[in-house]
This record gives structure tokens, sequence and C-alpha cells, in this order.
């Protein structure tokens, strides 16, 4: 990939530990994702839909899903589905959804176009805190990547740090 082959050459005087994707919306080829660690932000739960926000978004709705989140994974040659770094979780069902999943079964285009925009209300609130709960669990050692896993602080594999719990009091807190 040419494109990646000049990233490439606009690192080389660089040794990053760690490159954050956010918003990147570019599939990454192979010997970029074995030079660098690499950790992409993701608006859906590990195993969930794949793809831009928006994509991501119609699928849920399509498949009137009742959770989602946000996630960080490692960068790998497969859209979306390098293993989870970290990721948060949230209802959409409920106060305040289940108004308009109702309307939008009726057949009110308005409340399905309002329903997206609930979702991605939602998600936004948590990309930022995920990013920095992240960043902060690897300067802690807290997790790290050791030969394209994820490993906690015992090096042990794991499939993702739960943070929910976590950005949920940081969401809560940004809405008081």
């Amino acid at each position: 990939m040419e494109y990646d082959k000049e990233v490439m050459k606009r690192l080389q005087n660089f040794s990053p530990d760690l490159c954050l994707l956010a918003g990147y919306m570019l599939i990454i080829g192979e010997e970029m994702c074995q030079k660098y660690d690499m950790i992409n932000l993701h608006p859906a739960l590990p195993g969930g839909p794949v793809g831009s926000w928006q994509e991501v978004i119609w699928t849920l709705v399509k498949n009137k899903a009742k959770e989602t989140g946000v996630m960080i994974h490692l960068v790998t040659p497969e859209l979306d589905r390098g293993p989870v770094v970290t990721y948060c979780t949230f209802p959409i069902e409920g106060e305040p959804f289940d108004r308009y999943w109702r309307e939008m079964e009726k057949g009110e285009q308005n409340k399905r176009d309002t329903l997206f925009q609930l979702i991605r209300q939602y998600e936004l609130a948590r990309e930022f805190p995920l990013i920095t709960a992240t960043l902060k669990a690897f300067s802690q050692g807290k997790i790290k990547i050791q030969n394209g896993e994820v490993v906690n602080a015992e090096k042990k594999s794991i499939s993702g740090y739960n943070l929910t719990n976590e950005i949920n009091q940081i969401v809560k807190a940004k809405l008081k």
C-alpha cells in the first residue's frame, strides 16, 4: 500500500511506543501493523458491527440491538477485528431510548433519525473518556501489547479490559 509506505517513511525518524488511531478511516496494511503497535477507537462492542460510526449505528437500529458500546482494539489488516484492548458498554433500551424505538416501529421516519442521533450522542460521550482511560491504563502498566497480544500487569493474555464502570462515572459527572 503506497499510503502506508509514505506514512512509515514520515515516521522513520521516530520510535513511537504506541500509535492511536481515532477517526483514521483507512485500513492499515500488514507491514505497518507489524512495524508499529497501533490501537484504534471503534464505536461498537467487541464482536459488534464493523465500519464507520454511521454504518455501526444503522446496523444497531436495523438489528434492534439492546446494548452497544465503544472499544479500542489492536490494529490489524482485518477491519475492526483486532484483539480488544479496552471497552465500555451502555444500554440502548430503557430511558431515553424506548420512546424512539416505539415510535420508529410505528413507521415514523423522523424518530428513526432521532434514535440514530441519540445513540451517537451516547457513544460520543464515551469516546474521549475511553481513549484517556486506555492511555492511562497503558501508562500505569495495567495493560501492555506483547507480541501482538493484549496482556495485563501479570503478563497474562486478556480479551479486553472492561472500563464500563469507570467511563460511566466520568459520563455521569459531565452530565451534572
